[in-house]
């Protein structure tokens, strides 16, 4: 099968698809002849010696029927994300086509997601992207909660076929004897990423975190210029000795963090599929995890953490959960890592081959 992939990524550290993007392609490249076109001026170096990438250097055109054959007239197209296509001639070209198209959202189109940049968003939705994501041959969500929270409106053909991960080396083999040490991942943002939320339950919960001598680092780039206000509500609900932050941690300092942590922590209001969670649970990491994860029916039907809905109060009582268990974190980390084994970047890729056939064949409908 020949699969075009098109995408708009600028390749930033914080990113989530700055890693799942690649490492699905190339996945799936060890099965179908692939093609991935990055639609940027300037991609980042770390992508250049991928044989299968190309970008606006190599075809400035921005247009598919550019594209060397066989790849101008694919068997299907992979588009990655949804909004970051608005305005690209890429997005008009694949309505016109009649190649059919497969759109990855990664969380954009929940219900959830709408209300950040709500105005915005609305705008571009009325001026072609709901008729764009009408004319896909379906939307990917990456688990059956995102669809769920993203609804038929969009489209009602879709598949599921979630992210990867690639397994590390090493994993837990013991826990803080005197504390714990919870970790939290990805970018300062409050809202998206849920830590108002967080930092609302640890208020809360104040007195039995300082009595079992509980530490949170929450680590993350801080690109919305929102830490510091986060910083002065933690001094505020005196929760400074409990709740660090710390900038972004990458290759071998986050596996050193997460190797060094006891339970990790996702309090997002939404995601697509967090690759920090896959991750840490591969890691062998207990995780609390809220509805807004995308995880909690597979976390919970593995034993592999404390769920929550996505609100203070009941993350106050995830988290206390996790307190009490503490005697038996060795037994969640294996079924951590139990459930992080669905996430074989191969398997995904032959998941991924057949659901493409099913659909050039017809056979996946509304």
């Amino acid at each position: 099968m020949n699969i075009l992939y098109l995408s708009h990524l600028g390749g930033a550290s914080f990113a989530g698809p700055t890693y799942s993007v690649p490492k699905q392609i190339d996945a799936q490249s060890k099965i179908d002849n692939v093609f991935w076109y990055n639609a940027v001026p300037k991609s980042p170096d770390f992508w250049k010696n991928i044989s299968y990438y190309h970008d606006l250097t190599e075809y400035p055109k921005e247009s598919i029927d550019a594209l060397p054959a066989p790849f101008h007239k694919p068997d299907i197209i992979v588009v990655e994300c949804f909004y970051n296509m608005f305005r690209s001639p890429l997005m008009r070209e694949l309505m016109k086509g009649d190649t059919p198209y497969v759109i990855i959202p990664r969380g954009e189109l929940t219900c959830q997601a709408q209300k950040r940049k709500m105005l915005k968003k609305s705008i571009a939705n009325v001026l072609g992207c709901k008729q764009y994501a009408r004319k896909a041959a379906a939307i990917q969500y990456l688990t059956e909660q995102e669809y769920i929270d993203s609804g038929d409106a969009w489209n009602p053909k879709y598949i599921v076929i979630p992210n990867g991960v690639t397994f590390p080396e090493s994993v837990k083999t013991g826990f803080t004897e005197d504390g714990i040490k919870f970790v939290s991942i990805g970018r300062i943002s409050p809202y998206h990423k849920g830590l108002d939320l967080l930092i609302d339950a640890c208020a809360m919960l104040r007195e039995r975190l300082i009595e079992e001598n509980c530490k949170i680092t929450i680590c993350g780039p801080d690109q919305e210029g929102q830490a510091e206000e986060l910083k002065r509500i933690v001094v505020e609900k005196r929760l400074h000795d409990i709740i660090t932050f710390q900038d972004g941690v990458f290759g071998d300092e986050k596996k050193q963090l997460l190797l060094e942590s006891d339970v990790f922590l996702i309090p997002s209001r939404f995601e697509g599929h967090p690759m920090a969670l896959i991750e840490a649970l591969s890691y062998g990491l207990p995780c609390v995890a809220t509805t807004g994860s995308n995880m909690r029916r597979e976390i919970d039907t593995y034993g592999a953490g404390w769920t929550a809905d996505n609100e203070a109060q009941s993350i106050c009582e995830a988290l206390q959960a996790a307190i009490d268990a503490k005697e038996n974190y060795m037994n969640i980390s294996q079924n951590a890592v139990a459930l992080s084994k669905k996430y074989e970047w191969n398997s995904i890729a032959i998941e991924a081959h057949t659901s493409f056939e099913k659909l050039l064949k017809g056979e996946i409908n509304e």
